[in-house]
C-alpha cells in the first residue's frame, strides 16, 4: 500500500477507531485485520459494539493456518472458533466482511461473513490457488447475491385511520379510505416473497410525529427504536424524520391539493367590459368623440341653415339642439335604442348614418363575446394567495396528518389561510368528510383540500359529464410524492432498494396505483345549461343603481334650481 502511495495507516495494538467511520458518505474504508494477533477478538468484538460492520466499511480478515514444525510447513488443524465468534456479532446481509484462511502456499479459502438473519449461519464465498486463480460460486453484487434471506421474519407496520381497512387490504373495496395504505401493503408482500423471508404487520393509527418529550410515535417511532425493519406504508419525507429513518425511491404516485371547479369568468371580473381589449375601448371612446363633435357642428348648422324651411318646422326639430340632447342622439345610436332626432340635410344624415352602421358592427361582436364569455372559466386563481384572497370557501378533509401539517406551517400565506378560511374564529371550521367537500365543488364556489386519488374517485362516480370539466389544482403542502421507509442503517437495505427499483421495472408498482388512485376526471362535454343570476349582472345593476341615483340628484337640484 505504501508502494502504491494509499493512504492507510497500521496499529498493533487496541485502541478507539477513527470517527470518520461514521460518515456514510465515506465509501474507501477497508479494515484489515490479521486474525492472529492475541488482541483481534477483542478488535472485533470492539467494532461490533460501534456498528462497524454495517454498510458502506469492508473488512478483510487474513487468517495463516500453517504452523512451522521443524522449518517444515505443516498443515494444522485450527479450529473454527473464529466463526463462532461472528454467532455474537451483528454480520447481515449489507456487511461486506470477507475471512481469509490460508492452508497451504498455492491455496486460500475465501468465506463471505454474513448470516441472512441472526438466527442463520455464515455462508461460503470460494477460494484461491496458484494454479486457477480466484474461483467464486458467483461473482454477482451483494445485493443479489445475498438476496435469499432464507425464510428470515421480517417486522412492519401498517397505518390505518379505520380500522375496517385491515379487512379490506387486498380487494380494492372502500378505495377512498387509507389508500395510501392499501397501495402500500402488496409492494411489502412482493418485497418480503423477493427475499424469501415472512413478514409479520403490527398496526399503527400515526404516521409519527415528535411530541414534546423528544419522543417519536407512531410508525415513524417503530423504525427509529428498530422495532420494526420496514415501514408498510409510505409516508412524507420531512426534515426530522430523515434524521431518524431512511427513505427508498418506492413512492406511492398520489400527493394532496386543493381542487376546485374554475370559476366562471363573470364571477371575478366585470364581463361587461371584457370582450373588447383595452385598446378597442379607447377607440370606440375617440370613435364616438369624434362623432359627438361632428354631429354637434353639423346639427347646429343644420338649423341655422334650414330653420326657416315650412318642412323643417313640421317635424319635431324645432329647437336648437345642445350639447347634452346630442350626447342623447350618440348613446340611443351606439346602445341600438334609438332616438327621437331625424337629420336633415345630407351631412348630418351621413354621420348619423356611418355611426348606425358602426354601432351595429360593434354591438354584434359585442353581444357575441358577452354569450362566450358567460360560458368560460378563468384561471385567475393559481397561487396560494390568489386562493386566500378568492371568493372560495376552503374545506380540508378530516384526517391527522392534514391536520398536522396546517397547524405546522409558519408561513404568512399558509398560516393566514388556516387562520382565516379553515379555522375562522367564531364560524364552522373547514374540516369535513369526502363526500361532503366534493358535493360542495359540484354546487358552490369551493376548493377542497385532500388527495387527488380520493376526490377524483368520487368525482367519476357522482358527477355529470359537463360538470367534470374546469377542474383545478393547488399544492398545498409542496412536498415530494410519500416514500416507503426503512431503518437507518438497516441490514438490508441494498436488497430492498433493488427489490424496489425491479418492482417499478416489472409493473407491479403501477398495477396497483392505476386500480387505486383515478387519474384526473377527462372532460368530454362541456356542454350544459349556463345559469345567469346577480352575480353575472352585478354590474349591469351597479351601473343602473348608479344612474338613478345621479337622476335623483340631477332632479333636486332642478327643483333648487327653478325655485330660486
Amino acid at each position: 500500500m505504501s508502494n502504491h502511495h494509499l493512504t492507510h495507516g497500521i496499529n498493533n495494538f487496541i485502541k478507539d477507531f477513527d470517527g470518520r467511520i461514521y460518515n456514510n458518505l465515506e465509501h474507501q474504508n477497508l479494515y484489515m485485520l490479521d486474525l492472529n494477533c492475541d488482541y483481534a477478538i477483542e478488535v472485533l468484538r470492539q467494532a461490533h459494539s460501534k456498528r462497524m460492520f454495517v454498510a458502506p466499511t469492508k473488512w478483510l480478515l487474513v487468517q495463516d493456518r500453517r504452523m512451522i514444525i521443524d522449518n517444515t510447513n505443516v498443515t494444522s488443524t485450527y479450529n473454527d472458533s473464529i466463526l463462532e465468534v461472528f454467532e455474537d456479532i451483528a454480520v447481515y446481509p449489507d456487511s461486506d466482511v470477507i475471512l481469509a484462511r490460508r492452508y497451504d502456499n498455492d491455496f486460500l479459502e475465501l468465506i463471505s461473513i454474513y448470516r441472512p438473519s441472526p438466527q442463520k449461519g455464515v455462508i461460503e464465498r470460494g477460494n484461491w490457488t496458484i494454479q486457477s486463480g480466484l474461483r467464486m460460486r458467483t461473482f454477482d453484487v451483494a445485493s443479489a447475491r445475498r438476496r435469499n434471506l432464507q425464510q428470515t421474519a421480517l417486522k412492519s407496520c401498517i397505518v390505518v385511520t379505520d380500522p375496517d381497512t385491515v379487512n379490506h387490504l387486498t380487494d380494492f373495496e372502500k378505495i377512498t379510505i387509507d389508500t395510501i395504505t392499501k397501495v402500500s401493503y402488496p409492494w411489502i408482500l412482493h418485497l418480503a416473497n423477493r427475499m424469501n423471508a415472512t413478514i409479520s404487520f403490527q398496526v399503527s393509527n400515526t404516521w409519527g410525529y415528535t411530541p414534546n418529550n423528544g419522543s417519536w410515535s407512531g410508525m415513524t417511532g417503530m423504525l427509529h427504536r428498530r422495532e420494526i425493519d420496514i415501514g408498510g406504508t409510505t409516508m412524507l419525507i420531512t426534515a426530522d424524520r430523515m434524521s431518524v429513518v431512511k427513505f427508498i425511491q418506492l413512492y406511492t404516485h398520489t400527493s394532496a391539493c386543493f381542487i376546485f371547479r374554475r370559476p366562471l369568468v363573470s364571477n371575478v371580473k366585470n364581463i361587461f367590459t371584457l370582450p373588447f381589449k383595452r385598446n378597442v375601448w379607447i377607440a370606440i371612446a375617440v370613435f364616438l368623440a369624434l362623432v359627438l363633435c361632428l354631429l354637434y357642428i353639423s346639427m347646429k348648422w343644420e338649423y341655422h341653415t334650414v330653420k326657416k324651411s315650412a318642412t323643417y318646422r313640421n317635424q319635431l326639430n324645432t329647437g336648437e339642439h345642445a350639447i347634452g340632447e346630442n350626447l342623447l342622439v350618440l348613446l340611443g345610436a351606439f346602445t341600438q335604442q334609438g332616438y327621437s332626432y331625424e337629420p336633415y340635410i345630407i351631412s348630418t344624415r351621413i354621420i348619423t348614418f356611418m355611426l348606425l352602421i358602426a354601432s351595429l358592427s360593434l354591438y354584434t361582436s359585442y353581444t357575441a363575446n358577452i354569450v362566450a364569455l358567460l360560458q368560460s372559466t378563468t384561471d385567475s386563481i393559481k397561487t396560494l394567495s390568489d386562493l386566500l384572497h378568492s371568493s372560495l370557501t376552503l374545506g380540508v378533509l378530516d384526517i391527522v396528518y392534514f391536520r398536522y401539517y396546517f397547524t405546522s406551517f409558519e408561513d404568512p400565506i399558509r398560516k393566514a389561510i388556516t387562520e382565516q378560511k379553515i379555522e375562522p374564529k367564531g364560524r364552522k371550521s373547514g374540516w369535513m368528510s369526502l363526500e361532503e367537500g366534493v358535493n360542495r365543488i359540484r354546487n358552490e364556489p369551493f376548493a377542497l383540500h385532500g388527495g387527488r386519488g380520493q376526490i377524483y374517485y368520487v368525482m367519476q362516480r357522482t358527477y355529470q359529464e359537463e360538470e367534470k370539466c374546469g377542474l383545478s389544482e393547488i399544492d398545498y403542502l409542496g412536498m415530494t410524492y410519500p416514500l416507503l421507509a426503512i431503518q437507518k442503517q438497516s441490514p438490508y437495505s441494498e436488497i430492498i432498494k433493488n427489490g424496489a427499483l425491479k418492482l417499478r421495472e416489472y409493473g407491479l408498482k403501477y398495477r396497483e396505483e392505476y386500480r387505486l388512485y383515478p387519474r384526473k376526471p377527462v372532460c368530454s362535454n362541456q356542454a350544459g345549461y349556463i345559469k345567469i343570476g346577480f352575480t353575472e349582472c352585478y354590474f349591469a345593476m351597479v351601473i343602473m343603481g348608479y344612474g338613478m341615483l345621479l337622476s335623483v340628484i340631477l332632479l333636486i337640484l332642478e327643483f333648487l334650481w327653478y325655485k330660486r
